[in-house]
């Protein structure tokens, strides 16, 4: 659940050792003047939000005549921010397996495949056997850095536009989340159609067709994928946990599958008998919120299944995002620096930026499959 300002403002003075930025920042803060101030504009930000004008009037007179109120009002709106990020949904993590990178060179997920060899007799006064040697597959991924920057005006401020500074806390995390989601669905799927994305689902990988979304189809595609062989050994491949990801468009027939008890099946001679479903409790449904269209794939769940086919990778130290406002107002004429939310020295804007530093690559496609539903 997310803090209320008040609860942001309440806890600005904990979580203050430690050599990070933003520990700092708190030891920073954690002052009872500012601290008085940052209640005070919390009460009014909160009422201002319920509908309250005169709390509107309050907060646009402390801005413009308080220095002190203009630090506690960017620092509220700075541990919002970060608060926010992490309460917001996402969708990535239901079907990419997370990493970290140390740092923006490419990391290799290096598959080692020794396969499902077992121990063999040793006789007395002999030596080991040798396993036979690896297979080893690799696949890249590497993070990048990405970001945006919102302005705050000088005339805006003037005006009384409170709700453009407000929207920032709300604004800037979505904008972060919907990066990951960006990056890593598109590793599924085409965003704008929900078309396959046919640079991972192709037939050279063996893992696209056409197939309509019905209990036999279903059961063929689950049972294919629990009996890949390994190559070097031609043992099974071990896959996991396997889920169906579907769209809104496909959720209701996708429940109607796997929750049935039973199965009407063809009896050969022109009628139907009952049978047990056997994909009930064996596969998971994962729908996907952003995917458009009929589309449906199959694949393992996240950390079940040693040949994952998406990555997801974080910077490590800098797996959340970082969000700032820009504190170059210049110096009076009297002496002394000029606050951040007084506006920048060349427009008189109070600058906010957020970065994330994220990457997304596939990884094995042996243990999936997707169909456009085009087929019988």
């Amino acid at each position: 659940m997310n803090m209320s300002l008040l609860e942001i403002a309440e806890s600005i003075s904990q979580e203050t050792s430690g050599t990070t930025p933003a520990s700092y920042r708190r030891r920073l803060e954690a002052r009872p003047g500012l601290m008085e101030t940052a209640l005070g504009m919390a009460k009014l930000i909160g009422h201002y939000r319920e509908g309250s004008s005169r709390a509107a009037l309050e907060i646009n007179e402390a801005l413009t005549t308080s220095d002190l109120a203009q630090y506690a009002s960017g620092m509220l709106i700075d541990r919002e921010i970060q608060q926010n990020y992490p309460a917001l949904p996402t969708q990535w993590p239901k079907f990419l397996t997370p990493t970290t990178v140390k740092d923006f060179k490419p990391k290799y997920m290096s598959e080692l495949v020794l396969g499902a060899q077992v121990f063999k007799d040793v006789p007395e006064r002999t030596g080991y056997p040798m396993a036979k040697g690896p297979r080893l597959a690799e696949y890249p991924i590497s993070a990048k850095k990405t970001g945006l920057m919102y302005g705050w005006s000088f005339e805006a401020r003037i005006n009384d536009d409170l709700d453009q500074l407000l929207m920032v806390p709300n604004a800037f995390p979505q904008m972060a989340v919907d990066t990951e989601d960006d990056r890593g669905l598109r590793l599924l799927i085409n965003l704008e159609t929900g078309a396959l994305n046919t640079g991972f689902f192709n037939a050279g990988n063996g893992n696209v067709g056409t197939l309509k979304l019905n209990p036999t189809n279903l059961q063929t595609v689950v049972t294919s994928l629990r009996t890949k062989r390994d190559p070097d050994t031609g043992t099974i491949i071990p896959s996991g946990r396997l889920q169906l990801v579907v769209g809104y468009a496909l959720e209701a027939e996708a429940e109607r599958i796997l929750a049935a008890e039973k199965l009407l099946v063809s009896d050969g001679n022109g009628g139907y008998r009952e049978e047990p479903n056997p994909l009930r409790g064996k596969v998971d449904l994962v729908v996907n919120e952003k995917q458009l269209g009929e589309s449906w794939i199959v694949m393992p769940k996240p950390g079940t299944a040693i040949r994952a086919p998406f990555w997801f990778a974080k910077l490590r130290g800098y797996e959340s995002p970082d969000f700032r406002y820009k504190a170059d107002g210049g110096r009076s004429m009297g002496g002394g620096d000029v606050v951040a939310t007084e506006g920048s020295f060349d427009d008189d804007t109070v600058w906010f930026r957020g970065r994330h530093i994220m990457g997304a690559a596939h990884g094995d496609p042996t243990l999936t499959y997707g169909s456009d539903n085009s087929g019988v």
